[in-house]
């Protein structure tokens, strides 16, 4: 009766805080409805007639997006609470069973249909996320589709004398409006006062950015440069000091820019009109000054051993310039048409600015890519006339890709030109400007690339001094070629954004993307977070991480300082490894959400086939964990196996390494080590008996054989005193007295060498007192054939060579009778 008291006071509790959320319940209701109809809405005016104004049409859509996501939680914690609620009731009565209370019958249909309501709540609000991101999608769709549209149209080639002269008169049109913009400037300026303290601020802005280059220069040098620049150049630190370089010119420009514009606009200097064009123009210069350090890294004239660039000097200012060239004319075109733009009505004025710009990109490209640019002439000093030692030879090596880059270089120049002479100027400049963006990215990413790569290899060679001496170049090549290829893949899924952003793609549709992939995206019923991922493996690979760093504490701390046998210290460093990967696992997998009830399930079904297909490798696991808690054999013992004789290196998850006296490895199941016979010389200690057997004459005497053999054996200091050592006579043999020494070792492994050094002794004890060590011999008697044989074999004789012997066979001695 107190339970069941105690299950209706809850339920009551349940009840009120149900009747209290009854008008949670209802706005919510209303919020999903309104938000269904709006979208529908939407979704009407966007599939029927198209939209007048994308971007109000785009933050209607997100709006009641970021509505209806903030739903679904409230409603999951209710639903949450409801399905708790019932659970505590228990499964409801079956047929033939007594029936329940009428209270709890009622209360279990209230949970019930509470249930079904909060579980509609919640298909009806994804729906509206569904919708929501379905109608974003289309009208990213057709930006993108408008966007290509626009620039594959053609327009009046720029060789129409019309669109010249319309031109101009835009050009002198804009002139006078700026004319204009700038008296009326000046005149509200001279009205109010303090003309001159604005500009004393502005100019103070601008020299505050040009002090930041002197400072951010020298910290660079002494914290990046100096540093690389003390080791032997190698490309990825070329690269690394050209990259720190370019920062030295970047950031000042960036800083500043910032501080110009603000100061600027909090003077009151700049309107809203006139930010875009301000930006534009700090755009242009930061974009100046990655180039200008790129190029300064690329052909370094004051460092030629840190050239990135294998070209002559005179070349390498060519090629700067010319590279320099097309971020002025881009950065130009930038600029005067933000400025066209904001004052209206210049069409053909930026028509003529954007195709002039295109063209003039395009030739410039053409130059930068002309072989004769990025090819040295032959050494003719070195080799004169040898084509193979010269420039041309080594760019066409087999596998370059520069050449074919070239090709396309100067057939994308030709074409942009064309495209922009034929009228399709709004394809030229889309061409250009996506090329020029591309390159600027695509250097600071190389620049970025290298830094990763120098530092990576930098902590290598600071956390692996202690073994990089031992360490084999393969094993070097495989951890610098991994890691280059986890930079290259963060690189790549940080560039394709931008890439997406080049190729005409909106902005905010690639931001909705990017972050609707992180928070988490539905495939059928399965959630699918990027985010949980990237967290689970970093949890994994942390406590993996954190795993091995304590395991090599325990090696270097208490486990070094203890009096613990090695392989006990193995095997615990071993266990405590698979503690730690079974904890990262359950860590990773709790991260993402899956329930561990589920895996267990998972894990039964498998359990049958685990019986039949898997049995083998779990019987191998199953034994790895006994030899390492029971220990009948440890890393470093010496054991004797069916397989073969070795040393135990190491024990795995599935088998055991044994490294032979020869140097081979042999693996060996571990099932095999439990279920046959395996001598351990060294089980419980090192203690072990060698024996060396010898022979002696029989005109020895037995008495001084085993006393010379009892004081060499006594006078090794590798025999202990305890067993002491003894001497057996173990038989008569054929040829000599046999006799074998033998002794206790404190180490075993050193039988080898004890048992030499034995025999080396005792040779020469043997020698100094006259004793023989006799070799095997014996003595053979034969008899005389008798004369039937003899005149058989003569006959045979003559049978084959046609002709009687030269002489009759002797006879043989008979043997002495005595």
């Amino acid at each position: 009766m107190r339970i069941f008291a105690a299950v209706v006071s809850f339920l009551l509790v349940v009840m009120a805080s149900a009747h209290a959320q009854s008008a949670a319940d209802q706005a919510r209701e209303k919020d999903i409805s309104a938000a269904a109809r709006e979208l529908g809405a939407l979704a009407a005016d966007l599939r029927d007639g198209g939209v007048d104004d994308p971007q109000e049409f785009e933050r209607r859509v997100r709006s009641a997006s970021r509505k209806s996501r903030a739903q679904i939680a409230p409603v999951g914690e209710a639903l949450k609470r409801a399905e708790d609620s019932l659970s505590l009731l228990g499964p409801a009565p079956k047929e033939g069973e007594p029936p329940e209370a009428a209270a709890l019958a009622g209360e279990r249909a209230a949970l019930n249909e509470t249930v079904s309501y909060l579980r509609g709540q919640r298909t009806r609000i994804l729906a509206n996320v569904d919708e929501a991101t379905s109608l974003l999608g289309e009208l990213s769709e057709r930006r993108l589709r408008d966007l290509y549209r626009n620039i594959l149209r053609r327009d009046v080639s720029l060789m129409t004398p019309s669109l010249w002269t319309k031109a101009a008169d835009e050009a002198s049109s804009l002139g006078a409006a700026f004319a204009r913009f700038f008296d009326n400037w000046s005149q509200s300026r001279a009205n109010r006062g303090g003309v001159l303290l604005n500009v004393a601020a502005l100019i103070g802005a601008f020299l505050a950015s040009l002090l930041l280059i002197g400072p951010v220069r020298d910290w660079l040098r002494r914290v990046v440069t100096s540093r690389i620049e003390a080791h032997e150049p190698t490309p990825a630190r070329r690269v690394a000091v050209a990259g720190a370089r370019m920062l030295a010119r970047l950031i000042p420009g960036v800083f500043g820019g910032l501080i110009v514009i603000e100061t600027s606009r909090a003077l009151g200097l700049l309107g809203a009109e006139g930010v875009p064009v301000a930006q534009s123009i700090w755009i242009a210069l930061v974009a100046y000054l990655v180039v200008d350090g790129f190029t300064g890294g690329l052909f370094s004239p004051t460092a030629p051993a840190w050239r990135l660039a294998d070209m002559e000097a005179a070349k390498g200012k060519r090629a700067s310039a010319l590279l320099i060239a097309i971020v002025f004319i881009v950065g130009a075109k930038s600029v005067i048409v933000e400025i066209a733009r904001t004052a209206g009505g210049a069409d053909s004025f930026s028509d003529i600015v954007r195709g002039v710009a295109a063209i003039l990109v395009g030739g410039v490209l053409f130059l930068i890519c002309e072989k004769r640019l990025w090819v040295n002439k032959p050494d003719k000093a070195a080799d004169a006339g040898a084509n193979a030692a010269g420039g041309e030879a080594r760019d066409e090596e087999d596998g370059s890709p520069w050449p074919a880059l070239r090709f396309i270089g100067r057939i994308f120049g030709i074409l942009i030109m064309a495209a922009a002479f034929a009228g399709h100027i709004n394809l030229a400049d889309f061409a250009a400007t996506r090329l020029y963006y591309a390159a600027i990215i695509l250097s600071i990413a190389w620049f970025v690339r290298a830094a990763l790569k120098e530092t990576a290899a930098w902590a290598d060679r600071r956390l692996r001094s202690d073994r990089s001496a031992g360490r084999a170049d393969d094993e070097n090549y495989a951890f610098q070629f991994w890691i280059g290829a986890g930079i290259d893949f963060a690189l790549l899924i940080a560039l394709t954004p931008l890439l997406f952003i080049l190729a005409g793609v909106d902005a905010s549709a690639v931001r909705a993307f990017i972050l609707r992939a992180l928070v988490g995206f539905r495939i059928g019923g399965v959630v699918i977070s990027l985010a949980d991922i990237f967290l689970a493996l970093t949890v994994f690979v942390g406590i993996l991480m954190a795993t091995r760093i304590l395991q090599g504490a325990l090696q270097r701390g208490p486990l070094a300082h203890s009096r613990i046998d090695s392989g006990i210290k193995n095997s615990l460093t071993t266990l405590f490894g698979y503690t730690g990967l079974v904890i990262a696992a359950i860590a990773g997998l709790g991260v993402l959400g899956l329930d561990l009830s589920n895996l267990a399930l998972i894990a039964g079904a498998l359990s049958v086939g685990i019986g039949f297909g898997l049995q083998s490798i779990v019987n191998n696991f199953v034994s790895g964990l006994i030899l390492l808690f029971e220990r009948p054999i440890k890393a470093g013992d010496w054991i004797v196996t069916a397989s073969g004789e070795g040393i135990v290196k190491k024990i795995s998850v599935r088998s055991t390494e044994i490294e032979t006296f020869d140097r081979a490895a042999i693996i060996v199941p571990n099932s095999e080590l439990i279920a046959s016979t395996v001598t351990n010389w060294t089980h419980k200690n090192a203690l072990g008996r060698i024996r060396v057997a010898v022979g002696v004459s029989y005109d020895s005497d037995p008495e001084l054989v085993r006393e010379i053999l009892l004081k060499v054996a006594n006078d090794h200091p590798l025999i202990v005193r305890y067993p002491e050592p003894f001497v057996v006579w173990e038989d008569f043999g054929a040829s000599s007295l046999d006799f074998e020494v033998r002794a206790f070792l404190s180490d075993i492994g050193k039988g080898l060498q004890v048992r030499t050094d034995l025999r080396y002794a005792i040779f020469k004890a043997f020698k100094e007192k006259g004793i023989e060590i006799p070799f095997p011999q014996q003595d053979v008697y034969i008899k005389s054939a008798p004369d039937s044989v003899k005149q058989r074999v003569s006959a045979e004789g003559i049978g084959r060579r046609g002709e009687a012997p030269a002489h009759e066979p002797a006879d043989f001695d008979e043997p002495d009778d005595d």
